[in-house]
């Protein structure tokens, strides 16, 4: 898999959530009664961990995720819409146990009416490069499944597609200059959904 275009993106000191348990698929079905409960918990985890701006995707779902912790830390939630969830067609949802194995191993291979994975990087890379040029030290991005998993594996040096299992609903991931781990989520128990 290709890195970025410019290396130094893989410099920035990232926090990269997956949205809590969704009540639906829409861009503006909120998260269930226990997505909430848990954003509130995910809230007091992020903390200490020095986040000074946040930026989400336009679905209602990222956006309650960390709407408690904005709201705590006194910062805006900036919304962009690059940050939107992997664009994959219900053709190719009703076949995803067939297009997913094709869909991981190459990254220019495209579904039915779907976003290829490089098509999804080439719209994350500006978002990023516009994160990185609002001075922010460590920004957290509110997101998806798609974006958290693409980004991470060109942001990183050693996640790739055989971590995408790890990433549930919430998963919170930092990566900075190549490295990554998987936040502790004490009081979440995350939704091991299918994606």
């Amino acid at each position: 898999m290709a890195f970025p275009p410019d290396p130094s993106l893989r410099e920035m000191d990232l926090i990269i959530l997956r949205h809590c348990e969704k009540s639906g698929e829409g861009l503006c079905d909120p998260l269930t009664e226990k997505g909430a409960a848990d954003a509130v918990t995910l809230a007091e985890r992020l903390k200490g961990e020095g986040i000074d701006a946040i930026f989400a995707s336009p679905y209602r779902r990222s956006q309650e995720t960390i709407a408690p912790f904005a709201e705590a830390a006194g910062l805006e939630i900036q919304v962009d819409g690059r940050l939107q969830e992997w664009q994959i067609s219900p053709t190719a949802l009703k076949a995803m146990k067939d297009h997913a194995p094709r869909m991981v191993a190459d990254r220019h291979y495209r579904a039915p009416w779907s976003e290829t994975m490089d098509e999804v990087w080439a719209r994350l890379v500006p978002a990023l490069e516009a994160i990185r040029a609002s001075g922010a030290k460590k920004p957290a991005l509110a997101c998806h499944f798609g974006v958290l998993s693409i980004a991470m594996t060109h942001l990183s040096d050693t996640f790739g597609p055989e971590h995408w299992k790890l990433i549930n609903q919430p998963t919170a991931m930092h990566t900075h200059r190549g490295e990554w781990k998987i936040l502790e989520l004490d009081g979440v128990a995350p939704a091991r959904l299918h994606v």
